[in-house]
């Protein structure tokens, strides 16, 4: 777990890495104008990338821990065995005139 210093450490060179961005100018100069060391520098800027890469990385994992499923109700088919020995297999929602014409075509029954 982080300490104070730590924590404190941490806001100090973030506040460092924006102001130098933000002025525009080279890491060296910005380090000399500011009286750090250049290796500090690069090692906080590592830091920070690397500890907010984790966070990020957590984040995305507990944003993708549930993800929402469509569950679709399949009604199986109907299954109707002409007489000519013939298998008809009618989904949900079937045409009722299209089903009568494919038995008038199969031909009358036989008892």
């Amino acid at each position: 777990m982080a300490t104070k210093a730590d924590k404190g450490k941490e806001r100090y060179w973030r506040r460092m890495i924006r102001e130098r961005k933000a002025l525009g100018v080279t890491v060296a100069t910005f380090c000399q104008q500011r009286g750090i060391s250049v290796h500090q520098y690069y090692w906080w800027q590592r830091q920070l990338r690397q500890r907010d890469g984790a966070v990020a990385v957590r984040q995305a994992t507990r944003a993708d821990a549930f993800v929402a499923v469509k569950v679709a109700v399949c009604t199986p088919p109907i299954e109707l065995v002409h007489t000519s020995g013939c298998v008809i297999r009618v989904a949900t929602g079937f045409d009722p005139d299209t089903l009568r014409g494919v038995l008038a075509t199969l031909g009358p029954r036989e008892v």
